[in-house]
């Protein structure tokens, strides 16, 4: 089963990234005179980004890149009370500068206002060492896509042989779609959503926007062919489940998903599996144990596919059965940039890439979190997390990272809850084999 919750709703854009910010601000202190600071900051929705900053000291230009932490909280101003978030630099490290450089990473500030639906830059701090704190002031802040920048803005802030530099300038790298050949392979997609459900039949739509669009949006960049199979609605049932994987034939050069949106379970005497069983009855008087198919079951179907890429999802709990299911909290939200995406990121995750990646939403004894405008939690941070994985400002990416960071964004996003069952958080169980 699934529980709703409240969460913001995000805009889809077409070979872009769907959820991430770029913000240029630029601020000064007070005791540093008339040295700027440029930050350079992008945040995903799935948690993670980085900031670089640029400055000037004695004639000498100077990046560091930090990572950050991201740290809500309140502010009251003239009696209003505001809500905050605190992006905290860690980990510095000079792009452009000299071994014995030091810098002590600066506190970004965005702030929401009562009636607001999103996060703006707001303030700056920067800690000392001695642990007093110094004031900054703001001088500018730009909200950025990556069609505004361009390669002597980009030097400004990456080398011309990182990844995101090479991505976005670097025509070799195949970023433009029109000029490559359609491949041979099909993306075929599998999505049962139980729709008609009375508590959660929004949130399974929101999984099945989330799943198309992403693997269709990956087919046309990579010119591959989309075939998708939908079990839905009045459909949604085991023997359709049952009958489609059955038929399912494909080639070497195809990948293959299946995606799962529902009600889950855990039967008690199967201690010795990980995975949830799907609740696949299409009327509440059917019987559950004849209308019932484990992850495993899924697997053991496709694994004889010759598809050389197998993606197997699941977005339900694993709790056992008559468990309440808890609330959870939002997460921030900030505006949204339009990021290209990387052709080469995306050729190498789907064409360079064989296997199986199965994973599923929440570990034994868990329940999977869902709302109506994204959706589940781990269906809309697999998504996220791919799609940050395929942006311009990403290199080295790989399906186990992908998994890993789902993981660690549902996590945190239900980690600590306020809820009446022993378990609130959400862990996802996986099984990732790639060569």
């Amino acid at each position: 089963m699934k529980r709703l919750i409240l969460l913001f709703a995000l805009t889809v854009v077409c070979y872009a990234a769907k959820a991430t910010t770029i913000y240029e601000i630029k601020y000064t202190f007070a005791n540093t005179g008339d040295r700027i600071y440029a930050a350079f900051l992008v945040r995903y929705e799935n948690n993670t980004g980085f900031m670089r900053v640029r400055y000037i000291i004695n004639g000498t230009a100077k990046v560091v890149n930090m990572d950050f932490d991201e740290i809500r909280g309140n502010y009251t101003i003239d009696g209003a009370s505001n809500e905050t978030i605190r992006f905290t630099g860690r980990n510095p490290v000079f792009i452009l500068g000299e071994a014995t450089d030091k810098y002590y990473p600066d506190y970004l500030w965005f702030k929401k206002l009562p009636g607001e639906s999103t996060f703006k830059p707001w303030g700056v701090t920067s800690p000392n060492p001695n642990g007093t704190t110094d004031q900054g002031s703001i001088t500018s802040v730009k909200l950025l896509n990556t069609s505004d920048i361009t390669e002597e803005y980009a030097n400004y802030f990456f080398g011309k042989s990182e990844p995101f530099f090479v991505n976005l300038f670097n025509t070799s790298s195949g970023n433009n779609t029109s000029s490559y050949a359609s491949n041979s392979g099909t993306i075929k997609l599998i999505m049962i959503a139980n729709t008609n459900d009375d508590n959660i039949g929004s949130t399974c739509q929101r999984d099945i926007d989330h799943v198309k669009g992403m693997f269709r949006d990956v087919s046309r960049m990579l010119n591959l062919g989309f075939e998708y199979k939908e079990i839905s609605g009045d459909n949604f049932g085991k023997a359709t489940v049952v009958n489609t994987l059955n038929s399912m034939s494909t080639s070497n050069n195809d990948i293959l998903i299946f995606c799962y949106s529902g009600h889950g379970f855990h039967y008690r005497n199967d201690e010795s599996n990980a995975y949830p069983q799907f609740d696949l009855r299409s009327g509440k008087f059917d019987a559950l144990d004849a209308n019932t198919l484990n992850l495993s079951d899924i697997y053991s179907t496709l694994k004889s596919q010759n598809a050389h890429l197998k993606i197997i999802l699941s977005d339900c709990c694993n709790s056992y059965l008559n468990v309440a299911k808890p609330f959870g909290n939002s997460r921030a939200a900030t505006a949204r940039s339009i990021v290209q995406w990387s052709r080469s990121n995306c050729q190498s995750l789907f064409l360079n890439q064989s296997g199986v990646v199965v994973a599923t939403a929440a570990s034994k004894g868990e329940t999977a979190k869902c709302n109506a405008d994204i959706g589940g939690f781990f269906i809309y941070n697999f998504v996220k997390s791919l799609d940050k994985s395929l942006s311009v400002f990403e290199g080295n990416t790989s399906w186990s990272n992908i998994i890993s960071e789902t993981r660690s964004a549902v996590l945190e996003m239900t980690n600590g809850q306020n809820c009446n069952e022993s378990i609130c958080s959400e862990t996802a169980v996986s099984y990732v084999k790639i060569n």
